[in-house]
């Protein structure tokens, strides 16, 4: 059951709890569920499968028919339905039975090799297809990684403009404290703020912005260190001085 929302100094953590509360709640109903199962399952057939991994599936009632193959389909089964009565959920959750899924892939190529129209053999050709495809894939995306060509969506690509300032600032001389600004609309799934597990040793510290009274205590124990400001939502995002103005 939920319990009671905690008192949170940051807009940016409540708006948070509030969504993780919508979801919960929503899992709960049975429209909502089921929504949440179809978005699942369509996140899981993207990640491990897509449409060409999908051909070998064709195969499935052949391999279902496979007293050895019992035990692999039984691993991708039990983790389904384990995953399926979770609220929060990703496709890596799945990994586990990665093997076993791709097992019974393989086992389902196989039966495709000896398909065929009529006297004409089609499962070959189908086979052989399917990895020629699959590693010009690869080649494509590596080759738009290097040319800075953008095939996938944005999101979850990660927050390369945070990327971009730790990198400035890992190159001043010693230690740096970053107070992060958010706008009135920051989306919250793209959090600057989060630290290693030194806190006190590490180069960089990133906090979030209390306004000058608020953020006073956090200065005076960080005194060693250059305080910088940047607002998350600006485009692009820049480092400023503590003492200008956030913008």
């Amino acid at each position: 059951m939920p319990q009671p929302a905690a008192e949170y100094h940051h807009e940016v953590m409540r708006d948070f709890y509030r969504w993780e509360l919508e979801v919960f709640e929503t899992s709960r109903t049975v429209p909502g569920y089921l929504r949440s199962v179809a978005e699942r399952f369509i996140s899981w057939w993207q990640f491990y499968l897509g449409p060409l991994l999908t051909v070998p599936l064709l195969a499935l009632p052949c391999v279902i028919r496979q007293r050895k193959m019992r035990l692999p389909l039984l691993l991708c089964a039990t983790m389904a339905a384990a995953l399926a009565v979770e609220t929060w959920n990703r496709p890596d959750y799945f990994s586990p039975a990665a093997c076993a899924l791709y097992l019974v892939l393989v086992q389902g190529m196989r039966h495709l090799w000896h398909w065929s129209s009529g006297r004409r053999p089609i499962g070959p050709a189908v086979v052989r297809t399917i990895p020629v495809l699959a590693c010009a894939m690869i080649l494509l995306r590596l080759t738009a990684a290097v040319v800075h060509v953008q095939i996938e969506p944005a999101w979850p690509r990660g927050n390369f403009e945070r990327a971009k300032v730790l990198r400035q600032l890992q190159q001043f001389p010693g230690p740096q404290l970053v107070i992060v600004v958010y706008g009135p609309r920051h989306n919250f799934f793209r959090e600057w703020v989060y630290n290693s597990a030194e806190i006190d040793g590490a180069k960089v510290l990133w906090a979030r912005d209390m306004g000058n009274t608020g953020n006073q205590e956090l200065l005076n124990y960080f005194k060693d260190r250059k305080v910088w400001r940047v607002n998350a939502d600006a485009s692009p995002p820049r480092l400023e001085s503590y003492g200008i103005p956030a913008r």
